[in-house]
């Protein structure tokens, strides 16, 4: 006897109902009694680090089974250590989140193809804390007052490697804005950066994200050390524009020369980004953005960010991944440029 069509239909119901708690019933039966790494890709002391640790703690309460959150730092190349390891070593059960920088997932449009041990098309997209604007500053003691004058007259600059902003962006302006940058590679983290500039040893630098400025080093502006001389982002910053802070839109005439900057530019809309190793079940990974997305909307978690004067801005794990698809299919001429512009 064939079933009846209604029965049919309720049968599915029932299936489809069950779906979902199911599912979520086997993400917390893994998670439960487990730990999950929070790996980030900088060192101690950074912004990347204050947003890693901060997410660490408030989003072990949104994670199904409450699994045990901790914090580990790998800086290295821009990132690019920490995301090989990531996609090579960790294990891909969804007990690893990697807070990266944002270079090292583009760097097979950005860097050297060749060099890159992960194909960032396989990671799983969890999300995106904000988006963020970069400064360069200089040492208030030297000649050099304005991007202008830098235009003039050649100052030593500080940076880490390929695909940290500290390094791309310094390199950049010195291409398509004519800066008279002298790089000087090495320093892992703004927060040896800033410690070299209160040594002495170097001039200034840039790519340092404006809510990392704030929030870790207002000093160097409250007590003269240093001058903030371009921002850079695709949009102005309210509050670095109200601070007199010109853009680099400024400095560019070019237009392909602009076309150049604004494809550097686009990756900061993603300048916080948290990703999985590939092969993360589809479950696990959906928990994980679902856990995300609620963490930035937890009071607590913004009322920590808002004192530790963090700009929460996030993009969910789905856009995200689609913002990083959208960087490959630009022209190859301008990813050519784009890159040859950032490297040297």
């Amino acid at each position: 006897m064939r079933p009846s069509p209604i029965s049919l239909i309720a049968t599915v119901v029932a299936i489809s109902a069950a779906t979902p708690a199911t599912a979520q019933k086997s993400v917390a039966d893994f998670y439960k009694d487990r730990t999950v790494t929070m790996i980030v890709a900088s060192s101690a002391g950074g912004g990347y680090n204050a947003y890693g640790r901060t997410i660490a703690k408030h989003i072990v309460k949104h994670i199904p089974g409450n699994p045990t959150v901790i914090v580990k730092n790998m800086p290295g190349a821009g990132g690019r250590k920490a995301t090989a390891y990531v996609a090579k070593v960790a294990p891909k059960d969804g007990t690893v989140i990697l807070g990266t920088q944002p270079g090292a997932l583009v760097e097979p449009v950005l860097g050297d193809p060749k060099k890159i041990k992960y194909d960032p098309a396989t990671f799983g997209y969890v999300g995106s804390a904000a988006g963020f604007t970069t400064v360069c500053l200089v040492r208030s003691d030297l000649s050099v007052k304005s991007f202008a004058d830098l235009q003039k007259s050649e100052v030593v600059f500080g940076g880490d490697q390929l695909g940290s902003t500290t390094h791309d962006h310094a390199n950049l302006f010195r291409n398509v804005a004519g800066a008279k940058i002298k790089l000087v590679k090495g320093y892992k983290g703004t927060k040896n950066l800033v410690l070299a500039i209160q040594q002495k040893e170097i001039g200034g630098f840039c790519g340092y994200a404006w809510a990392s400025l704030m929030s870790r080093a207002q000093h160097l502006l409250k007590d003269n050390i240093v001058k903030l001389i371009v921002q850079f982002a695709l949009k102005p910053h309210p509050a670095a524009t109200a601070a007199g802070v010109p853009t680099i839109w400024d400095f560019i005439k070019d237009p392909v020369q602009k076309q150049v900057a604004e494809l550097i530019a686009a990756q900061q809309v993603f300048g916080r980004p948290y990703i999985t190793a590939a092969g993360v079940p589809a479950d696990r990974l959906a928990a994980l953005r679902k856990a995300f997305d609620a963490t930035m909307k937890d009071p607590a978690f913004l009322a920590d960010m808002k004192k530790s004067r963090l700009d929460v801005s996030p993009t969910p794990g789905v856009e995200f991944e689609g913002l990083v698809r959208k960087m490959f299919t630009a022209p190859k001429d301008i990813q050519n440029k784009a890159r040859a512009a950032i490297s040297g």
